[in-house]
């Protein structure tokens, strides 16, 4: 692939994929400590929903703040491990990737896409655009990818950069860095979409490449960031290219 061939990043959530339509996030979570539950019950059959909320997910969930101050991510697998220890039981990586897979079963399940990506994507890949995604990502990339297979988007995406296995959160301009270095373009041949002007546009421009601000929310900007474009659909993309 060439040096200069041209690339458009997405961001993932609020974005491509949209995760909070359906139940509360709230409602989400009990369904999903419910399948989690259910499923670690295959190794110990005393593990029960109560338990598995408290000493694991809500002792997780208190890394949820730290994680956006530190602009890291914290291994799930090591709050799901200490909590079996008083099981006996420890899972394999695999086997961690399955259980939180069954845990975002309902966000998966509530996934809500623009009327019509599947034809903006087409459209991007028609004009000679490579596509990746750059996304923050408290879960596995297989879960979060299995998102975008459940919607049938995987297929249009050439290179996914998470945040989870590299322990770099946006706004940390070395994800963006990965990434560009993943797809091998040019940051002047590259867009940046998202909607989030500190997160997505920022720390991609100053990099270099060209940042388009989805503001589906039609959301005042009294930043000091300037986007190079802002766009309120994902089909508004194929004009500017």
């Amino acid at each position: 692939m060439a040096k200069n061939s041209k690339v458009i990043f997405f961001d993932m959530g609020n974005t491509l994929l949209h995760f909070h339509f359906g139940q509360t996030d709230e409602e989400k979570d009990i369904i999903g400590i419910n399948y989690l539950t259910n499923f670690l019950k295959q190794y110990n059959c005393q593990i029960e929903f109560e338990d598995v909320k408290e000493h694991f997910f809500d002792v997780w969930q208190e890394t949820m703040t730290l994680r956006k101050i530190n602009n890291t991510e914290y291994a799930v697998e090591n709050y799901l491990n200490g909590f079996l220890k008083k099981y006996d039981v420890e899972l394999d990586l695999d086997m961690c990737i399955e259980a939180l897979d069954a845990f975002y079963t309902e966000y998966r399940n509530n996934i809500w896409i623009e009327e019509n990506i599947h034809q903006t994507l087409e459209n991007i890949k028609q004009k000679g655009y490579r596509i990746g995604v750059i996304s923050n990502s408290r879960l596995y990339d297989e879960v979060m990818i299995n998102c975008f297979k459940k919607v049938e988007l995987d297929k249009f995406i050439d290179i996914f950069t998470f945040s989870y296995y590299l322990k770099i959160c946006k706004p940390k301009k070395q994800l963006f860095e990965i990434a560009i270095d993943r797809m091998k373009v040019n940051p002047k041949d590259a867009i940046m979409v998202g909607d989030n002007l500190q997160n997505d546009i920022d720390p991609a421009q100053r990099l270099g490449l060209t940042g388009i601000w989805f503001n589906k929310n039609l959301t005042l900007n009294d930043t000091d960031i300037k986007p190079d474009n802002e766009i309120f659909k994902l089909r508004e993309l194929i004009d500017l290219l």
